[in-house]
């Protein structure tokens, strides 16, 4: 588990500097990081949860992230995900992560 985690932490890195951009086209130091800002994407809290015959923005072929935990399973919409990224749930007592 440590080595994981070292590696998850070098990988960065590692991985900028596997690329030779001496050769680019465009000035390296006017490449700015993009994207929301930190905390710019809400994590969600406390979500309620129907059927899925019950909840009328749901369409048969949507993709959905299903986690089932000590015989309690939802399901979680990957289009609402793509805008949150994150979901705080309970699973009975048990506090949960859920991530895409």
């Amino acid at each position: 588990m440590r080595l994981m985690l070292l590696a998850l932490l070098l990988w960065p890195g590692l991985a900028l500097a596997a690329w030779d951009l001496s050769r680019s086209s465009i000035n390296t130091e006017e490449i700015l990081s993009g994207g929301p800002p930190r905390d710019g994407i809400p994590a969600l809290l406390e979500p309620q949860f129907a059927l899925a015959g019950q909840v009328p923005f749901m369409r048969p072929d949507d993709l959905v992230l299903g986690v089932e935990l000590n015989g309690v399973a939802k399901a979680y919409p990957t289009r609402i995900l793509s805008w949150h990224e994150l979901v705080n749930d309970r699973f009975g007592g048990l506090p949960v992560l859920v991530s895409w």
